[in-house]
């Protein structure tokens, strides 16, 4: 019988060894690489702030979020070094001065002003607070007592939980407004007013605090029995809470950018830095070091200071867990 040959579009049988033919026209030739030697973003990873996510598919092993699940193992990153952490920092800190600098002014004009207004109600129910000033050979001192009593200290703890709550507010609608700088989104200075999951950012840095109370509080009892042990143990304490904000460095965009829970936020952070400490640490010498330069001229420098340390904190954050991070703009 004579052969028929194969209907239209099927592919005619593979050739002797088994090689596939290539693919008949028609078909989709993969993606060009993009340009600037950036990878594309994970796919299925959508980008804060409502906008539609990159299409294609999550790598093996990733969650919903384009992201290892919180607390995994085996985060994976792009190569990162402190070196371009500084310089992506600058390069959009210098892209968006405007849009960075006024939202750090009314946030902390805000701080003040409900930090001073309780202040003000604390001492006004307490008339026994007093102020004393003397002056000495060597020039002019100040000092001041304060006994705020039952009533005035009932009103700052109040301030210290409406700080609180400010606080995690804020942290979570600049660092949202960071994050879409590192989308490569277009930012204005109302996309760093709005906050995304607050409540986790507040419980994420009440869980934070309570891990640094208990370890200086530690580090502390043997001073309790012997006094004479204080020059010790003050030391230790710096380097444990050093430590610890190393550690726990990446709650608050982790929180933030994978909408994580409180406690999966401090996990993922832990996680993270574990295995990189070493890098991490380095970071964080850097933005110490930022922030004691832009210190020095009245604390004027922190208007950019601040910036530049949360940039190179989502950068780092970004490139050490695998994330997308927007190219240098030129």
């Amino acid at each position: 019988m004579t052969d028929q040959p194969p209907p239209p579009g099927n592919y005619p049988p593979p050739p002797e060894g088994g090689y596939p033919p290539p693919p008949q026209s028609g078909g989709y030739p993969p993606p060009p690489p993009q340009g600037g030697g950036y990878p594309p973003p994970p796919g299925g990873y959508p980008p804060p702030g409502g906008y539609p996510s990159p299409g294609g598919y999550p790598p093996p092993g990733y969650g919903a979020a384009g992201y290892p699940p919180a607390g995994a193992p085996g985060f994976g990153g792009a190569p990162y070094s402190v070196g371009d952490a500084f310089s992506w920092a600058w390069n959009k800190f210098l892209k968006h001065p405007a849009e960075l600098i006024v939202p750090g002014l009314v946030y902390g004009a805000a701080i003040g002003a409900v930090y001073a207004i309780f202040m003000l109600i604390a001492t006004a129910v307490s008339p026994d607070t007093t102020s004393s000033y003397e002056s000495y050979d060597s020039g002019f001192g100040v000092s001041a007592s304060s006994n705020l009593g039952f009533a005035g200290g009932a009103v700052m703890f109040v301030g210290a939980i409406v700080l609180l709550v400010m606080s995690g507010w804020i942290a979570a609608a600049y660092t949202a407004g960071l994050l879409d700088i590192a989308n490569g989104q277009p930012v204005t200075i109302g996309s760093f007013f709005k906050p995304r999951n607050v409540g986790n950012v507040i419980l994420a840095t009440v869980l934070v605090g309570l891990i640094v109370f208990a370890v200086v509080l530690v580090l502390f009892l043997p001073v309790i029995l012997l006094p004479g042990l204080v020059f010790l143990s003050t030391p230790l304490a710096w380097i444990a809470e050093l430590l610890l904000g190393v550690l726990f460095l990446f709650t608050t965009v982790a929180a933030v950018d994978r909408n994580l829970k409180g406690v999966d936020a401090v996990k993922t952070s832990f996680n993270l830095v574990k295995p990189k400490f070493g890098t991490v640490l380095l970071t964080v010498l850097v933005m110490v070091a930022i922030s004691i330069v832009g210190s020095i001229p009245c604390g004027l420098g922190l208007i950019v200071g601040i910036p530049l340390i949360l940039l190179i904190q989502v950068y780092a954050w970004r490139r050490l867990s695998g994330g997308p991070v927007a190219p240098l703009t030129p």
